[in-house]
């Protein structure tokens, strides 16, 4: 899988699958990145484009870039499969518990994942008041709360 920024003026909306079960989507960047941190990528004149975690009804996929991404770059961002050390606001989490978008923010639902339409990740390990999570994220589109 090729990681580099690429060379077109437009990101692709293909999703791109590693062998170890990670789904990739590129998008180009709207800001300086942190890795690990959750975005959402929505589209726009130049295909995909990430922006901070969606308002309330919005709709996006969330996706973690690999690596710190600057402005305009584009990159791939981790969108399925697991995922350590992501990078969260403090949550306590049990295995099996989904995460979700709740007011522009990475929240945890207190509940076993169940596709509900807010809901993008399931934690892997146990968590308490840690700003990092494992976990198993979900490649499909979401509407925050």
């Amino acid at each position: 899988m090729i990681f580099e920024k690429t060379t077109t003026q437009y990101a692709t909306f293909e999703w791109r699958y590693d062998s170890d079960g990670k789904v990739w989507t590129q998008a180009q960047v709207h800001t300086t990145l942190v890795a690990k941190t959750p975005y959402s990528i929505i589209a726009n004149e130049y295909g995909q484009i990430s922006s901070t975690l969606a308002a309330a009804g919005l709709y996006s996929l969330v996706g973690c870039p690999r690596a710190v991404a600057v402005a305009a770059d584009i990159i791939w961002f981790q969108i399925g499969g697991y995922i350590t050390s992501m990078v969260t606001a403090a949550l306590s989490m049990a295995v099996g518990e989904a995460m979700d978008v709740n007011t522009s923010a990475v929240a945890d639902n207190a509940a076993d994942y169940t596709g509900a339409a807010a809901e993008f990740a399931v934690a892997t390990a146990v968590s308490t008041t840690s700003t990092t999570q494992d976990a198993m994220l979900i490649p499909r589109q979401i509407v925050s709360t």
